[in-house]
């Protein structure tokens, strides 16, 4: 899964600084940890597939108790595979 971060350079700015003897710019390590809604994260089929393969049991909970007439609907149509 790829998930865009955006660092302000004013964070850079921060953590990097002038070295004279490696006439460079040295950046401390980028530590941080960002929060983002389900409506920001987009997911691809092998992520989906990635997801359902870790947490299969709870999913089907999840399915069967909040969804189960919806889950049978479909399973009568024929409109899902199991």
């Amino acid at each position: 899964m790829i998930v865009p971060v955006r660092i302000h350079y004013r964070e850079l700015e921060e953590l990097c600084y002038y070295d004279d003897q490696e006439k460079s710019v040295v950046c401390d390590d980028y530590d941080a940890d960002h929060e983002y809604t389900v409506d920001e994260v987009e997911f691809d089929y092998a992520d989906l597939g990635d997801i359902v393969d870790e947490y299969f049991d709870d999913i089907i909970d999840i399915l069967l108790r909040n969804h189960r007439k919806e889950l049978e609907k479909a399973l009568a149509k024929g409109k899902t595979r199991l």
